[in-house]
């Protein structure tokens, strides 16, 4: 089976989501997605996770809790995706590899296209919705 992994950023401030835009040259092309990738022989899924956002992301600000979010599964049970919220305090502006060539900060519902077919099954799921939003209520009330 094939493991991928993958994060939506959270800003607790502004109450958006950090979605990249894929290059050109790489898998599903010029598509929007989460930040991830693969898990390597031997990996867990954090440290899988980590390891892409600092190939992807170069930088990025303090993680204040990762929260564990969607966890696709193929038909066939060829490919399992684990997707994770990562909140963060405030937007940051990220500096980029060469595996995305943008990114946008956006309001949950206001999703960029075209979306990673994948993306767009976990970002088009209601109950997910509920997540991202009951995720929200409960960062903002303490």
């Amino acid at each position: 089976m094939i493991k991928a992994v993958g994060t939506i950023f959270l800003s607790i401030r502004t109450n958006r989501i950090l979605l990249g835009l894929r290059s050109a040259d790489s898998s599903h092309p010029l598509t929007w997605s989460f930040f991830g990738g693969k898990v390597e022989e031997g990996e867990t899924l954090g440290v899988a996770l980590q390891r892409e956002l600092d190939e992807e992301l170069l930088a990025f600000p303090k993680i204040i809790k990762t929260i564990p979010f969607d966890n696709f599964v193929s038909n066939d049970d060829g490919f399992n995706y684990a997707s994770f919220v990562s909140l963060i305090v405030d937007e940051f502006h990220p500096i980029l590899n060469d595996e995305h060539v943008g990114y946008a900060w956006v309001n949950i519902g206001a999703w960029p296209k075209p979306l990673h077919a994948g993306t767009k099954l976990i970002l088009h799921n209601k109950n997910n919705i509920r997540k991202l939003n009951l995720i929200l209520n409960r960062t903002n009330s303490n």
